[in-house]
């Protein structure tokens, strides 16, 4: 794949699999721009569920030449590569356990480095940072889910169909998406991403996650994070509650929330923007 339209042309881009103590491999993008170096942070970015790679071209654009980005693909994606002699788990503490291990290998033992990430993948995040796990400077994350809490139809649907079914239901969840939960009137191409999305996702890997994370919350927890973090929501994003976000927000102690116009921008330039800017000016030491 090209990553030509990720990046600008002088930033060194790496694409491999890192194998975690499950047996599962998992999918890494590593950017790496010229003036990177030890003392230089680097960026663990964790995008949302089975969220694909292209829905945040504008985000790295702006990260990747100023800061070594290593954008990791979670396990419920196409493209992890699962053990066949065994099942696995796709529970929370699972994704947050793969960022212990992708964390130790991947960053250097003695470089800083902050993690970011959105939905699923920011949730996952903060599960990490309830661990003992080696910890970033800070957390940037973009409408992070507190619990997850599927609508009751397809709360139902999703763990009595056999995987295969997918393809029978795909355009229901498409539609409860486009009606309830994304602005897709003024947003019509952040409704498409979503679409791309779904159709691309391996229903083998999607079911057991869904079951897995279906009476999962860390709202309870969140005043336990010591981490400085950012919290970025949008004003019309109603698949991310902003009162839900202003919640985590008050709830954990060392936070900032930030709020852009819209889902869009929240995969936009702009949110990386809000990222580089939170590092250059140290933001995260006032919390």
């Amino acid at each position: 794949m090209s990553y030509e339209e990720y990046t600008e042309p002088d930033v060194r881009v790496r694409e491999y699999y890192l194998k975690v103590s499950d047996g599962v491999s998992l999918k890494m993008v590593d950017f790496t721009p010229p003036e990177d170096g030890p003392r230089k942070p680097a960026i663990v970015f964790v995008a949302g569920w089975i969220s694909m790679i292209s829905g945040w071209k504008g985000v790295l654009r702006a990260i990747t030449p100023r800061y070594r980005t290593l954008y990791l693909e979670t396990r419920e994606k196409a493209s992890s590569i699962l053990p066949e002699e065994r099942g696995v788990s796709f529970a929370m503490d699972r994704l947050s356990a793969d960022l212990e291990e992708v964390i130790a290998q991947a960053v250097p033992p003695k470089k800083d480095f902050f993690m970011a990430g959105s939905s699923l993948g920011a949730t996952a995040i903060m599960e990490y940072l309830l661990t003992e796990g080696r910890k970033p400077l800070a957390a940037m994350l973009i409408a992070p889910n507190a619990e997850f809490r599927f609508p009751p139809v397809l709360g139902h649907i999703v763990p009595a169909l056999h995987p295969s079914m997918y393809l029978a239901v795909k355009p229901l969840i498409k539609w409860y998406l486009k009606n309830f939960r994304i602005d897709s009137k003024n947003e019509p191409e952040q409704m498409k991403k979503y679409e791309t999305t779904l159709d691309a996702a391996d229903p083998y890997k999607l079911k057991p996650n869904a079951i897995a994370l279906r009476n999962y919350s860390i709202r309870d927890r969140l005043q336990g994070i010591g981490t400085p973090v950012m919290i970025v929501g949008a004003l019309t994003d109603k698949l991310h509650g902003r009162e839900v976000l202003e919640e985590m927000t008050r709830k954990m102690t060392r936070t900032t929330y930030r709020e852009l116009a819209s889902n869009k921008e929240t995969h936009s330039e702009k949110a990386g923007e809000l990222m580089v800017n939170f590092i250059k000016n140290r933001d995260y030491m006032e919390l």
